[in-house]
């Protein structure tokens, strides 16, 4: 088995897909995109009714899993999002009341059982970005489920994200590497100066890539 090259996590609105696309482009790897549409429309369905946190997290987490085996089979994959930030969702519904007990039981059994069977990223990037930042990016690409779900579920989400980085540096099997991104300036992807810092940051994790 290979090993996923990098992991960029972070909340929904954060600039993970940009950042995904710079390093693909920038230092030649190949993208495990994010998959958040499927047949059953769950996503639509859960932002509507919350009833539908437990299988639409079944599926997200499934869907990573078999994603992230996929992109293990060489060693030249970079993942938008994976199934260790999806465990944040899942936390956070519990403690919502999304999901009850035996449900959430139910998740983490599931989502320790894949963990034994996966090796972790070389590295994570985690992407932070103010929430008026986030709400602002929101709706601004106006996707209607995302606007329907109301500020309050993504403070709840933001504010789930927050230790995203303790969980890497402590649960994390393998000790992996992580680099942290203040996405705040939204014209970072227009700021070379900005860019080519971050590149050399992220090459001095791959000292093979030119």
């Amino acid at each position: 088995m290979g090993q996923i090259q990098i992991n960029v996590e972070g909340m929904t609105a954060s600039g993970k897909s940009t950042i995904v696309n710079l390093l693909a482009e920038k230092l030649n790897f190949k993208i495990m995109p994010e998959e958040f549409r499927d047949s059953l429309n769950l996503l639509d369905k859960f932002h509507h009714d919350r009833k539908w946190a437990f299988p639409l997290q079944i599926n997200f987490l499934a869907k990573r899993f078999a994603q992230y085996l996929c992109a293990s089979e060489e060693n030249n994959y970079i993942m938008d999002r994976s199934m260790f930030g999806d465990k944040v969702y899942a936390k956070l519904y519990y403690e919502l009341g999304y999901f009850s007990d035996s449900q959430f039981g139910s998740y983490l059994t599931l989502y320790d059982s894949f963990l034994k069977n996966v090796k972790a990223p070389k590295l994570f990037i985690i992407v932070k970005c103010p929430f008026d930042e986030i709400m602002r990016r929101i709706n601004l690409r106006g996707r209607q489920d995302e606007i329907d779900a109301g500020e309050n579920y993504w403070r709840a989400l933001y504010n789930a994200y927050l230790p995203f980085t303790e969980f890497v540096k402590n649960e994390m099997p393998g000790n992996p590497e992580y680099l942290e991104l203040d996405l705040s300036n939204p014209e970072f992807i227009h700021t070379p100066e900005m860019i080519n810092k971050f590149i050399d940051d992220v090459k001095k994790h791959f000292p093979d890539k030119k």
